[in-house]
């Protein structure tokens, strides 16, 4: 699912901890936004069918939830590697905005 591969992508340009933590919320928002916006359509479209949102208002929601819930401790790169090894995880939740 080109999903899964979007959120391993934005969580594998960092590494060590948690870039929302470190650099702050704000920068962590444009560096996915900058990620996004180089991320073919196709991949665009389905993440914007599964949030359930236009394709114009997908890129800074699906990139505001991802930073609030990193932020929040919600999510944690041990969910990034749960989704690598297609375990469960709560990204999906965060994801769709519950």
């Amino acid at each position: 699912m080109a999903l899964s591969a979007m959120i391993v992508a934005l969580a594998g340009c960092q590494t060590g901890q948690d870039p929302a933590t470190t650099t702050g919320p704000e920068a962590a928002f444009d560096r996915c936004v900058s990620k996004m916006a180089i991320t073919n359509v196709s991949a665009k479209q389905e993440i914007a069918a599964f949030m359930g949102v236009s394709m114009e208002r997908m890129p800074a929601l699906f990139c505001r939830r991802l930073v609030n819930a990193a932020v929040s401790g919600r999510i944690t790169f041990s969910d990034i590697n749960s989704l690598q090894l297609n375990q469960s995880t709560d990204i999906w939740k965060v994801i769709k905005g519950r």
